[in-house]
């Protein structure tokens, strides 16, 4: 039983990383890439949101940069991002 407390603590704290990160909701009837890069250029990721749908937790970092065909926004890994137009909206 002692080392069962331990061990849940860590997969608690695992899983708490998703739950501070950046989300991205797609509003639009086209799909979009997006180019998310962490805090500078420590990461960089591509990603495809479909259109109508949703992307969840993105950025872990304490910011990060998100990029779509003619249009960039920067935002905090607790952020939710709305593609709207053909542009990001906080």
């Amino acid at each position: 039983m002692s080392k069962l407390i331990p061990a849940i603590g860590l997969v608690f704290l695992i899983c708490s990383a998703a739950v501070h990160a950046t989300d991205v909701i797609n509003q639009d009837k086209k799909a979009y890439a997006i180019k998310v890069q962490g805090e500078g250029k420590l990461s960089i990721s591509n990603h495809t949101v479909k259109s109508g749908s949703s992307l969840y937790g993105l950025c872990n970092y304490s910011f990060c940069t998100f990029e779509i065909p003619g249009h960039k926004i920067s935002a905090t890994k607790d952020a939710k991002l709305k593609i709207r137009d053909g542009k990001f909206t906080k």
